[in-house]
């Protein structure tokens, strides 16, 4: 796990290099576009203005994000960042429209474009910047976990193709009477509207909240194991409140006849080793099951084979136990996220299950494959 101190520093290197570079990139784009007279050079200009605004919002929100836990906001302002990406998505989208019209009118009203050789070095030295960029961004973002360097990367990557585009297009203006240099720009202004579309759409997923990554589970479940009585790890839910604070609930299995003291210490372990290792603290709640008696084990088995018989949508179960006194059997079953009537699917199961074990009361909770 990355330290926030680490992570701060990362960030606001990579982040200052990118301001830098795209600042000189704006400078000799837009002196090499009015020049030449191209307007997808002009355009891409303008996007590489965007990236520039986009990087000190960013910045600027990030230090927001990182003030101190308030009694009205105990859980932090990490949240900011995605707020962050949001307002940088829409500035996205709004260069792409004011390129899009920039684009159409150079179609009606064409003009001649004449780029001159050092304009084409000064394409040539931007694609190889975007790339430079798109490496640095991408690679540090993997490092620290952070979702907005590696969408930095993605952008600059995509900068790459609009601009040898925009190189294309100078190559053959002069070539041609057709206005290869506002198509360009049209095809610009798309990308650029793409990369805004695309950032909205992934910042409300985070705001809305994911399911975690199947990796994640796994090793939440690995360290679970390692610490008896505790068994399982089921309903797995994240909840983010930024990039650095992540707060997790998770329910274990346990033995019926388990001091609660031994229940108490491993949870406790179990805690401590998530927060190491993961970043995550995890709250755990508990069922107690008896399946560890050769009888509860053959019957959890075959009701888990009756419902999946019943219904396709069935995936598992767990918190399996047998009350012998009361014949009453309790459990979760796990189904997958197209049941359109989980009370319709209870009941039939239910009735599944009666028809098997006529002598036995069933109550179960139907669960969404939460993780």
């Amino acid at each position: 796990m990355v330290k926030a101190e680490e992570r701060q520093s990362v960030i606001t290197k990579v982040t200052g290099v990118g301001i830098i570079t795209n600042l000189i990139l704006v400078v000799f784009k837009m002196i090499a576009g009015l020049a030449s007279g191209s307007v997808s050079i002009v355009n891409d200009a303008v996007n590489n203005a965007a990236d520039c605004v986009s990087s000190v919002v960013t910045m600027t929100f990030y230090s927001l994000g990182r003030k101190r836990p308030t009694r009205k906001h105990p859980l932090g302002y990490g949240r900011m960042e995605y707020l962050s990406a949001l307002i940088v998505s829409f500035l996205v989208i709004i260069t792409g429209f004011q390129c899009l019209t920039s684009s159409v009118d150079a179609i009606r009203n064409p003009s001649a474009v004449s780029l001159s050789a050092a304009g084409y070095v000064i394409i040539a030295a931007s694609i190889a910047a975007k790339v430079f960029l798109s490496i640095l961004n991408t690679k540090q973002g993997k490092k620290i976990d952070s979702d907005s360097l590696i969408a930095t990367g993605k952008d600059a990557l995509s900068d790459v193709l609009v601009t040898a585009l925009t190189l294309v297009s100078a190559l053959f203006s002069p070539l041609t009477g057709f206005p290869v240099d506002g198509v360009a720009g049209i095809i610009v202004s798309l990308f650029i509207l793409y990369s805004g579309f695309s950032s909205v759409q992934e910042t409300v997923s985070s705001i809305m909240g994911e399911r975690p990554s199947e990796e994640t589970v796994k090793k939440i479940r690995s360290i679970i194991e390692k610490h008896p009585p505790l068994k399982g790890g089921y309903d797995i839910m994240l909840h983010n409140y930024g990039p650095e604070r992540t707060l997790g609930t998770c329910n274990v299995e346990v033995p019926i006849d388990t001091h609660a003291e031994d229940i108490f210490d491993a949870m406790t372990d179990t805690t401590k080793d998530i927060m190491d290792q993961l970043g995550i603290y995890m709250t755990f709640g508990m069922y107690a099951v008896n399946d560890y008696r050769a009888d509860v084990r053959e019957m959890k088995e075959k009701v888990l084979e009756i419902m999946k018989t019943t219904s396709h949508h069935v995936l598992s179960l767990h918190a399996f136990h047998v009350h012998f006194d009361t014949h009453m059997v309790h459990f979760d079953v796990v189904v997958d996220f197209n049941v359109k009537n989980s009370v319709n699917l209870k009941n039939k199961l239910t009735k599944a299950l009666k028809l098997y074990y006529p002598d036995y009361s069933f109550e179960f909770t139907i669960d969404p494959e939460y993780g």
